[in-house]
């Protein structure tokens, strides 16, 4: 992916956060570096090849992005009739077991995003449809340990998701932070690659700075100090930008923003 351009009225960024010997990057920067060949990606299924393929020495086997109609008065079956499937690999065993165990029949994780907008772990306590999921055993036994899931809104007012099945859960909230920020920016890549994308939204310059500390984490309060405005004024900021982004969370509309290289 090219280099993010610079703003022309933003503050500067933290390059990366040090801690130890050496410095850590931080996790906007992983994130570039997680979807580093996204830009060379033709079609859906290359996009999604390539997270699939960097996060793999994190443990990632299994990988799924699609995305579903938002109707919460439609059957699930035909839901998942409705369905765009944008990238598909699966570990062996996985596909024939799903379909002898009718996993297909109402899989909670890939239709969680109708309910949820947070990046979530597939094993989370407190989900009550995922705790009882006959698929979470299924896939432990194909090799699956746990997973992580990333629900990424369309503009067009579709649900997508983008999970990944692991052999292994031992992520680090960092690592967790960029992955979320790198799935949303692939299922950007990826939606746009399945049919034209809508025309970017222009923010204000105000709206960009904010969402520049949103990456380094900061809150409302933390922002509101550093642009000298009202801890309110902040969130408005913050908010205008997520609603012309399309984005349900703060972590899609930064993702959003810098996939297009305005971050």
């Amino acid at each position: 992916m090219p280099a993010r351009a610079a703003s022309t009225s933003g503050p500067p960024r933290r390059n990366a956060e040090s801690s130890g010997p050496g410095p850590v990057m931080s996790a906007i920067d992983l994130a570039l570096e997680l979807i580093s060949g996204l830009a060379a990606a033709a079609t859906p299924e290359a996009a999604g090849l390539v997270l699939r393929d960097a996060l793999a020495p994190l443990g990632a086997r299994g990988f799924f992005a699609g995305s579903f109609p938002n109707s919460q008065a439609m059957a699930v079956p035909r839901l998942v009739a409705k369905r765009r499937l944008y990238a598909q690999f699966s570990v062996p065993g996985w596909l024939d077991a799903y379909a002898r165990e009718k996993l297909d029949r109402g899989n909670p994780v890939i239709l969680a995003p109708a309910r949820r907008h947070s990046a979530f772990r597939w094993s989370d306590p407190g989900f009550g449809d995922l705790e009882n999921w006959r698929g979470l055993a299924v896939a432990r036994e194909v090799g699956i340990a746990d997973g992580f899931a990333v629900p990424c809104h369309e503009p067009n007012g579709r649900f997508g998701i983008v999970s990944f099945g692991l052999e292994r859960f031992d992520l680090s909230p960092r690592q967790l932070q960029a992955i979320t920020l790198a799935a949303v920016m692939a299922h950007d890549r990826m939606a746009a690659l399945a049919e034209p994308p809508l025309p970017f939204p222009a923010l204000t310059a105000r709206e960009r700075d904010c969402l520049w500390f949103v990456a380094d984490g900061l809150s409302d309060a933390e922002i509101a100090e550093k642009l000298g405005i009202a801890q309110a004024t902040a969130h408005a900021h913050v908010e205008n930008a997520k609603r012309k982004l399309g984005a349900k969370t703060r972590a899609q509309a930064v993702a959003r923003l810098c996939g297009n290289m305005l971050l």
